[in-house]
Formats: structure tokens, C-alpha cells, sequence
């Protein structure tokens, strides 16, 4: 069994951290604390459903990136990239920079850690 690299663990973490950026955000739009964000309820509803929506599918794919799933790690590329580029192209300001950061560095990483990802399903030594 091939170790970790600690390039990957950073990934995990951070693809986590976005699953929590995510799930505050529909915290945020389903308590009406973003004073910025001023659309009817039903286009409310709609953010929060999927703001939550996508902290679960992040939280899922980390499940299975971590048994080295090869859709998984497609999957999460894919979605990293797709909830990357609305932030990319928004008005971006401090809140909007961080988000980018948190969420360009875990797309990084997953592309720089290709081999280790794909290699198959980790074997398991000795007791669980």
C-alpha cells in the first residue's frame, strides 16, 4: 500500500472545507443574512436547495476519492470547476477572492496528484 502524499491529504481537507463554505452559504440565504442578496423566496429556496445540494455531493465525492473511486475524482473536478467559475467571473471582492482560493487549490491539487488517485483501490495491510 502506496502512503498518502501529503499533497493529497491537503486536498481532502480542502475539498471539505469547501462542502462547509457551501453549506454555510445556504445557511446564510435560508436565514436571510445576506442583506446583499435580495431575490424573491422562491429564487431563495432555489440557492439554498442547491447550495446544500452541492456541500453533499462535495461530501460524497470525498468519501469516495479517498478509495480512489475514478469517477469520483472526475466528478469532483468537474463540480470543483463548475461552482469555480461563477465565482471567477462575479464582481470579485474579498469574500468572492477566498472562495476562488479555497476552491482553485483542491482543483490544482487533484490534477497534480493524478497517478496517485487512479491507481486503483488501496490494499489494506495488516489489522483494521
Amino acid at each position: 500500500m502506496t502512503k498518502r502524499p501529503l499533497s493529497a491529504t491537503a486536498t481532502l481537507v480542502f475539498i471539505l472545507l469547501n462542502a462547509l463554505v457551501w453549506l454555510v452559504f445556504g445557511g446564510i440565504t435560508a436565514t436571510n443574512a445576506n442583506l446583499a442578496l435580495q431575490v424573491p423566496a422562491l429564487i431563495k429556496w432555489i440557492i439554498t436547495f442547491l447550495s446544500i445540494a452541492i456541500a453533499c455531493l462535495l461530501l460524497g465525492l470525498f468519501i469516495f476519492i479517498r478509495r480512489h473511486n475514478r469517477i469520483a475524482y472526475y466528478l469532483a473536478l468537474a463540480l470543483l470547476f463548475v461552482t469555480f467559475l461563477p465565482n471567477f467571473f462575479d464582481n470579485i471582492g474579498l469574500v468572492d477572492l477566498v472562495v476562488i482560493i479555497i476552491t482553485l487549490i483542491p482543483i490544482i491539487l487533484l490534477l497534480k496528484d493524478r497517478a496517485w488517485y487512479l491507481q486503483g483501490k488501496p490494499q489494506i495491510q495488516g489489522n483494521i
